[in-house]
């Protein structure tokens, strides 16, 4: 074991053989229904930002921070212990109390009364979906070889490209069902505003999970590791340290991104409604399909892309790939430049196409570059970083800089997005580029770092 001085020791776990085929898809078949569920709730609120305004008496800022800071504040400060429970104890338990929270906390939040209740709602659906990411990614990693990661991890991802889609849809549907009387037969919701039902409909999503999740059996942990009986949190951080010149800026560049894939999931469909004049109905639906349409073509062309990638390439190849996808993004930024609803709507959909290739590329990198016992904690960093700058301040700094732009109508929530976007996205290639450059320079230097990704090539 290391002392507090000393470099952390890769040690080689014996291989295990592999889950059958059978065992590890149907594991990644619940993997998947779980980033469904966790992201039904997110893209309702983007659809209700002005009736939830008006039956709450709240503002706009108010509404930005229930789109971000509300959500974020828990999963980011709770990501990293959850991370560190993902490499120790039952992932398959841990994921099951995460799910049964977030869907308790979604139901609530349908039947708050006040900005206090709702804004207390999405920091439990926060802590819940915490716990996610960690578990999912660590369980995958057990089930697959490095080569064979880039398919299951990009279904898994497709979940949350599939569900912003759905959610948008399943939203504007309820939206224009609830006046028609569609939802009358079931006594808990009649009566109720659209939103709430909404909220009530998302938050009921988890219980088919949870019975997903009993079906199957934690399986073996396998691959380099830290420390045979699991590393210790100093340990983590030394090889984290010890790496900065990948780690700083492979983390920094996703953090920009989500910026841009948070401001416009959160502020897009309002743009659209604003500008040209869209119902929330009509919103749901376009957006819903491109959403869908285009991340599941963004998710599949992942996992072929990535999966090549690690039989014929170094993960240094991944970084100049990811800075390169990083670049395909500037479109989503231009929104405002965009002369009708639809070319708009295809401008969003870039980060739709995009995103799911950027997650894929990032998580499957992240499972080379650090040790087996360290993969929670590795992926909890994401959680951590994407939202405090994503979540959180993305939203905020669009509703501040919409605040401050002249114009007419969605003009300059526009212009805002702009100008917080494309900033972030150019800042993400750089990023990426100097991760690339660094991974170069602590192979050349060998160490811990070198030894983790020289084993698993």
């Amino acid at each position: 074991m290391s002392t507090p001085s000393a470099e952390p020791t890769v040690i080689e776990i014996e291989e295990i053989p592999y889950p059958s085929a059978p065992r590890a898809w149907w594991t990644v078949t619940a993997m998947f229904a779980a980033s469904v569920a966790s992201v039904l709730d997110r893209g309702i609120l983007t659809l209700v930002v002005d009736p939830v305004r008006h039956d709450l008496g709240i503002s706009d800022v108010q509404i930005s921070l229930l789109l971000g800071l509300a959500f974020g504040l828990f999963y980011a400060v709770v990501g990293i212990p959850l991370g560190l429970f993902a490499d120790r104890i039952s992932r398959r338990k841990l994921l099951i109390i995460g799910i049964a929270i977030w869907s308790a906390a979604t139901f609530c939040g349908g039947l708050s009364a006040s900005f206090g209740q709702l804004f207390t709602s999405r920091l439990l659906v926060g802590l819940g979906e915490a716990a996610l990411a960690p578990c999912a990614v660590s369980l995958i990693g057990d089930m697959f070889p490095p080569n064979k990661r880039g398919r299951p991890i990009s279904i898994y991802l497709l979940g949350q490209s599939f569900a912003g889609g759905l959610s948008v849809m399943m939203t504007g549907a309820i939206l224009s069902g609830v006046p028609a009387g569609k939802f009358a037969w079931i006594s808990l919701l009649d009566g109720l505003a659209p939103w709430r039902v909404a909220f009530l409909i998302a938050g009921v999503s988890g219980l088919p999970v949870i019975a997903m999740l009993l079906t199957f059996r934690e399986p073996l942990r396998r691959g380099a590791r830290i420390n045979r009986d699991g590393a210790s949190f100093g340990a983590m951080v030394r090889y984290m340290r010890d790496g900065w010149r990948v780690f700083v800026p492979f983390y920094g560049a996703f953090a920009m991104l989500v910026v841009l894939a948070y401001s416009v999931a959160a502020w897009g469909a309002t743009y659209l409604m604003r500008q040209f004049a869209m119902t929330p109905a009509l919103v749901g639906a376009w957006q819903g399909r491109v959403g869908m349409i285009l991340g599941t073509i963004g998710a599949l062309l992942a996992g072929v892309i990535v999966d090549r990638l690690s039989r014929r390439a170094k993960p240094a190849t991944k970084l100049l790939y990811l800075a390169l996808v990083a670049l395909l993004m500037v479109p989503a930024s231009m929104m405002v430049f965009m002369p009708t609803a639809l070319t708009a709507l295809l401008a969003a959909g870039f980060a739709s196409l995009l995103l799911p290739m950027i997650g894929t590329g990032m998580v499957t990198t992240v499972q080379e570059i650090v040790p087996s016992d360290m993969r929670g904690f590795g992926v909890s960093l994401f959680g951590l970083f994407n939202t405090i700058t994503g979540q959180t301040l993305g939203p905020l700094f669009v509703a501040m800089a919409a605040s401050h732009m002249p114009g007419v109508a969605g003009k300059p929530l526009g212009l805002a997005l702009t100008a917080v976007c494309l900033p972030s996205v150019l800042i993400a290639v750089v990023l990426y580029l100097l991760a690339w450059l660094g991974y170069g320079a602590l192979i050349r230097r060998g160490g811990a770092f070198a030894a983790v990704v020289l084993a698993r090539a």
